[in-house]
């Protein structure tokens, strides 16, 4: 029996599927409710337990709500663990972009983790959820689907890990990689791997903060991986420094919020992608093997027991 490996096939199939259509609650709804449905078909079809998490979205008239979409893979033996990790990616997209890398190649790689790690009857339990109402909304800000999902979760349930998939498919080779101007300063040794690969917009940046120091090394660890070989670009916040605004940009943060340990993995986004928040956000600009690497280092890392 073959070992379950993550399939570049149908990566593409759920980012052409996804991105067939701007995904924005208030412009796209019913575009947007379909979406949240296939992918409570999705997490059901791999063998997830599924539930839907519906919420207010904050400052909405009239009134509007958001749902997020939760699959559970449950130890299948009789073997104890005090792990609990999610894996979340957001499904939502900004008014007029069909949202390929933001963030429909979050989604593929979340959906692939689910496949593989279910099929690889692992002893962990894990929580997929694809989140809703990342991007800002009228009258509020972003991030409520997340957050409502961290505030609502039990004493008992909390998580050991987070690991959030936000915008991973854009690579290029010839537009640079970036970073906003201070981070230089703040980030020296991030700055100087990025100088040393050449500014290359091929690798993966991975966000973290001092609590989730080993996390990071944990996931970049599995990237060297033979069969993987990923490049990646670890952004560790020290303990000393604020979160400042450009680290708190998507899931991840409310769960820093509620002191859970959460990575971000990520291409950048407009710090890489020109397309951006565009109407040229569309599958055919993205890397498909980029997302599908990212997805078996995340496999990697739990299957090895790193996390």
């Amino acid at each position: 029996m073959s070992k379950p490996s993550v399939s570049e096939l149908r990566i593409q199939r759920i980012i052409e599927h996804l991105a067939s259509s701007p995904r924005n609650g208030v412009d796209n709804p019913h575009r947007h409710a379909a979406v949240s449905r296939w992918i409570s078909s999705e997490f059901d079809q791999i063998g997830l337990d599924v539930n839907r998490q519906v919420f207010n979205i904050p400052g909405q008239k009239p009134e509007r709500k958001g749902t997020n979409v939760i699959g559970t893979l449950h130890n299948s033996a009789s073997v104890s663990t005090t792990k609990n990790i999610i894996i979340g990616a957001h499904y939502d997209t900004v008014s007029g972009s069909p949202g390929a890398d933001d963030n429909a190649s979050g989604i593929a790689a979340l959906l692939e983790c689910a496949r593989v790690l279910k099929e690889s009857k692992i002893f962990t339990q894990i929580t997929f959820v694809a989140f809703d109402a990342e991007e800002a909304q009228p009258h509020s800000g972003g991030l409520h689907g997340s957050t409502h999902f961290v505030s609502n979760l039990p004493m008992e349930k909390f998580p050991s890990s987070a690991i959030i998939f936000e915008s991973i498919g854009f690579s290029s080779q010839t537009i640079k990689q970036r970073l906003p101007g201070v981070f230089r300063f703040l980030f020296p040794d991030a700055y100087r791997s990025l100088k040393d690969q050449g500014f290359a917009g091929n690798s993966l940046l991975i966000l973290s903060r001092r609590k989730e120091r080993e996390l990071s090394d944990h996931l970049e660890h599995a990237a060297t991986h033979p069969e993987i070989l990923l490049p990646v670009l670890p952004l560790k916040i020290p303990g000393w420094m604020p979160a400042i605004k450009h680290t708190r940009r998507s899931d991840h943060a409310p769960f820093w919020s509620a002191n859970i340990p959460a990575v971000m993995i990520s291409d950048t986004a407009n710090f890489r992608n020109p397309h951006y928040h565009q109407a040229t956000d569309t599958p055919e600009t993205l890397d498909l093997l980029l997302i599908k690497k990212a997805s078996q280092m995340v496999i990697a890392a739990i299957t090895s027991d790193l996390i």
